[in-house]
């Protein structure tokens, strides 16, 4: 097909336009990675506060703790000092897959037993660890988890449900500090 010199310039402006047009409505070049931090800073809020009203409405304050299977919380405030994004967001990624993984445990526990105490859900776990997995760089090797006892009465599946808890609160905690000290170093 053959066209004619009249419809030419009016076909290359209209693709001019049509290029012009990608340009104007693409987004504006904002640095990824600082963005991306802030988002996760905000997602670990959420999930604070959410762990945080479970953690008020908590009235066992005094009790052995014996899940020796969730992340250590042994930090110190010099380390926040000291962190480099790829490692913290590694670190915050097999703490949250542990965390859910002890969550799927309690509320399967309490399916078995018929009672209810856990308010935080999975699902804001499930999408803070999607998020997190997207922006570690290196591959994260799959985690191993321990093999959990069943608890048998409703005492020990409360105070277990209280640890889970407790730990995840000082571990939001920490981690939210954490991205926020890495937001000026990227």
């Amino acid at each position: 097909m053959k066209l004619s010199t009249d419809f030419t310039f009016p076909l290359i402006v209209l693709m001019a336009f049509v290029e012009l047009f990608d340009f104007v409505t693409a987004r504006p070049a904002v640095p990824q990675g600082k963005n991306d931090l802030r988002m996760l800073y905000q997602d670990m809020r959420k999930l604070l506060n959410i762990v945080s009203q479970e953690k008020q409405e908590n009235k066992l304050n005094d009790f052995e703790q014996s899940l020796t299977s969730l992340p250590s919380l042994d930090f110190r405030t010099e380390d926040l000092k000291s962190l480099e994004v790829s490692s913290t967001l590694a670190h915050l990624y097999s703490g949250l897959k542990s965390f859910k993984f002890h969550l799927y445990w309690i509320q399967h526990e309490q399916d078995e037993l018929g009672i209810d105490y856990s308010k935080t859900k999975n699902i804001h776990l499930i999408q803070l660890i999607d998020r997190v997995l997207t922006h570690i760089e290196t591959p994260i090797s799959e985690l191993v988890h321990p093999s959990l006892p069943p608890l048998k009465t409703a005492w020990n599946l409360y105070q277990a449900n209280v640890e889970i808890n407790d730990k995840l609160y000082y571990f939001c905690n920490w981690y939210i500090r954490a991205l926020r000290g890495l937001k000026p170093k990227q």
